[in-house]
């Protein structure tokens, strides 16, 4: 896949249950770890095309959107209540800080 690695944030910046919003050139992207692993959607809802979905309640490997509740898996970024689907961003983590892969074409 080609595009660039952005830094996200360090290790020790993400907070219990909540995303790390990331703010791109095309995209705002939510970035959360669950259980040492660490998952990147597109934060932009596809119900009002707002971006809202970093600041949703998140169930597992689900968030719902904190406006009108529709949820998204923050694994595949299919929609599992509502309709569409989120960009899902490939996640690594490299000297002590989380990097996401941002690719150089939207294919959205």
């Amino acid at each position: 896949m080609a595009g660039q690695l952005v830094k996200v944030a360090t290790l020790e910046d993400f907070p219990l249950r909540r995303a790390v919003r990331v703010v791109l050139p095309d995209d705002e992207v939510a970035v959360w770890k669950v259980d040492g692993c660490y998952y990147a959607v597109s934060a932009i809802c596809r119900h009002h095309h707002v971006p809202t979905l970093h600041e949703g309640m998140r169930d597992g490997l689900e968030v719902m959107c904190p406006l009108h509740g529709w949820t998204y898996s923050i694994v595949t970024g299919e929609a599992t209540g509502g309709g569409g689907k989120v960009r899902v961003y490939p996640t690594s983590v490299k000297d002590g800080a989380v990097w996401i892969m941002v690719p150089e074409e939207s294919g959205d």
